[in-house]
């Protein structure tokens, strides 16, 4: 009786695995050319071994057997390449504006792309996004032409604002990863792992942090003291993690298991509050 198991149990993995070869064999062959040519240009000593069409229909997410990850459009253009641990081919690279490969070799000779991603916001405009290799995880932007858009630990390109914001409350702390997005925005990640947006002109607008590194008590002393208040004694077990700035307010998140979440007017007013799980905060 177990010969009987075990036999049907193996030729039900043979005959599985023959079907799932045969679906990766039948998928390749309606793969648009430009996405053949693109792999055996760059990637010649790989073998693909899933694609998945089921995010859109339009599109194709290839995983190749050294585990890199290459999202395409279906015309056959690469969107978004994610190496992993392995070494970014050196035919793709020549294949990149020449302004931003020459930005890599002065400013980062001892770092290797990691991912790179084409970030459209417009019909025909788009820039690239790089993320370096550990442990630094350096995030770059680049226009399509390959001119820097953002890459400044040192918080240069930063509003005066901004500038002042953070040496004040966070003295000793490294920027780490400073984005200046598409809308203007600019995202500053500090060695801490603090996190703050800041629009256009340098003023704060959201901040995040964690249990191990409370804000500081400079910036809570910027806060309406009704609404510090009513949270230590509504809530004293548990830690801010997060402060919006809205067109009514302020907006509070706190800590998990519960991800309470607080509205209050400009003066620190009550306004409602939502306890509803959220799963961006931790």
């Amino acid at each position: 009786m177990r010969k009987n198991t075990f036999l049907t149990i193996w030729i039900a993995l043979i005959v599985s695995f023959g079907f799932t070869s045969c679906n990766i064999e039948n998928k390749k062959d309606q793969l648009p050319k430009d996405i053949d040519i693109f792999l055996s240009e760059h990637f010649q000593n790989c073998e693909i071994s899933s694609i998945d069409t089921t995010k859109t229909l339009m599109d194709f997410d290839i995983t190749l057997d050294d585990g890199t990850e290459i999202e395409f459009t279906y015309t056959g253009q690469w969107e978004y390449i994610n190496l992993r641990k392995n070494d970014f081919p050196a035919s793709l690279l020549a294949t990149l504006p020449k302004p931003l490969t020459q930005y890599l070799q002065e400013n980062y000779p001892d770092k290797s792309i990691r991912k790179i991603e084409k970030k459209s916001f417009g019909r025909n405009d788009f820039i690239y996004r790089i993320t370096l290799q550990k442990p630094n995880d350096i995030e770059l932007q680049f226009t399509k032409e390959g001119e820097i858009i953002s890459d400044d630990p040192t918080g240069k390109r930063l509003p005066s604002n901004a500038s002042v914001f953070i040496k004040k409350h966070y003295p000793d702390e490294i920027i780490t990863s400073l984005i200046n997005d598409v809308d203007g925005d600019y995202n500053v990640t500090l060695e801490n792992n603090t996190e703050i947006n800041f629009d256009r002109k340098g003023n704060w607008f959201d901040i995040k942090t964690s249990k191990s590194n409370p804000f500081p008590e400079s910036f809570m002393q910027l806060l309406p003291k009704t609404m510090i208040k009513y949270i230590e004694k509504k809530y004293p077990e548990q830690y801010i993690r997060r402060i919006e700035k809205k067109s009514y307010g302020y907006r509070v998140k706190l800590n998990k298991p519960n991800n309470v979440e607080i509205s209050f007017t400009k003066t620190g007013e009550f306004m409602s509050i939502d306890s509803k799980p959220s799963d961006n905060l931790e």
